[in-house]
């Protein structure tokens, strides 16, 4: 039982000093691979315009042909809700990304960081 209680504590004390451990919202599509790197750091922002409100934000990056970039990891996250929603994109994420995020309780801000890793296969 004593075991138990430690457990216990120790959590709540991640819980009260980590507020990203436990006030946030992430998700992402892909996952990282030999090579890649943070191509792009994105802040989206939008307000609500009277009171708290749900509020969604659409994320719609393509990948530059330029430098025939493919996308590996587009990663998502938010403290400015505990409860959100995304749409899932088409299976093959590696050259575009579309989704729309929602904020499933009413807030005044909502604010999310997107990371972009991917390669540039022309140089």
């Amino acid at each position: 039982m004593k075991s138990l209680q430690g457990v216990l504590v120790v959590f709540a004390i991640l819980a009260v000093s980590c507020p990203s451990f436990s006030l946030a919202c992430n998700f992402g599509f892909g996952k990282r691979a030999t090579g890649d790197r943070l191509l792009h750091t994105i802040v989206l922002t939008k307000r609500a315009t009277a009171e708290p409100e749900q509020l969604s934000l659409t994320l719609d990056f393509k990948a530059n042909p330029l430098f025939n970039q493919e996308l590996t990891l587009v990663s998502a996250k938010t403290e400015s809700t505990t409860s959100c929603s995304f749409s899932l994109p088409p299976m093959d994420t590696s050259k575009q990304i579309h989704s729309v995020v929602t904020s499933n309780i009413p807030i005044s801000e909502f604010k999310v960081t997107v990371e972009v890793y991917g390669i540039n296969w022309a140089y």
